[in-house]
């Protein structure tokens, strides 16, 4: 079921369209593109980082952008859907998370801007990420055969807590 974009979502998907190449071209440096595409990661087992992120990206109808894949796990191992204010808060909850860009703290002013009626949902999800593990430094294409449920155990593990992990 298709839904009608709003304008200031439309404007807003414009916005990161048009931008999305100079953040590659001046953030994005030193990041190096992963050397597997989508036919690669459909062969990952169910479950695992690879094959949900194959799954994620089959079902809308995307594909990997190079040096942007890491964009795509964390709506993986997050489970924000892609409507414009998932993406919001999403990036609300990576700088919660402590990954500090130029990028996301423009995207989060411009989310503030217009959508100043989920600012509790956007502190939300910032606080979320303040509490979680943070996965700023995190190689994902290395932990493409992991299983996706233990990752996301290890991101939301309360620091204190004695729990053992378990892949």
């Amino acid at each position: 079921m298709k839904t009608t974009l709003t304008f200031r979502e439309k404007l807003l998907i414009n916005l990161v369209e048009w931008t999305k190449p100079w953040y590659g071209q001046f953030f994005q440096k030193s990041k190096v593109p992963w050397k597997i595409g989508l036919e690669k990661l459909k062969k990952f087992p169910p479950k695992t980082l690879g094959g949900d992120l194959a799954h994620f990206l089959e079902k809308e109808g995307l594909s990997l952008i190079p040096k942007f894949e890491s964009h795509d796990v964390y709506h993986v191992l997050l489970k924000y859907k892609t409507t414009v204010v998932d993406e919001a808060r999403m990036q609300f909850f990576l700088m919660g998370n402590r990954k500090y860009s130029l990028y996301i703290i423009g995207t989060n002013l411009i989310a503030l801007f217009f959508y100043p009626e989920q600012i509790h949902t956007f502190i939300k999800e910032f606080k979320k990420g303040r509490e979680a593990i943070s996965i700023a430094k995190w190689d994902f294409e290395f932990l493409l055969n992991e299983p996706t449920k233990s990752l996301r155990r290890m991101i939301f593990r309360r620091p204190n807590q004695n729990m053992p992990l378990t892949f």
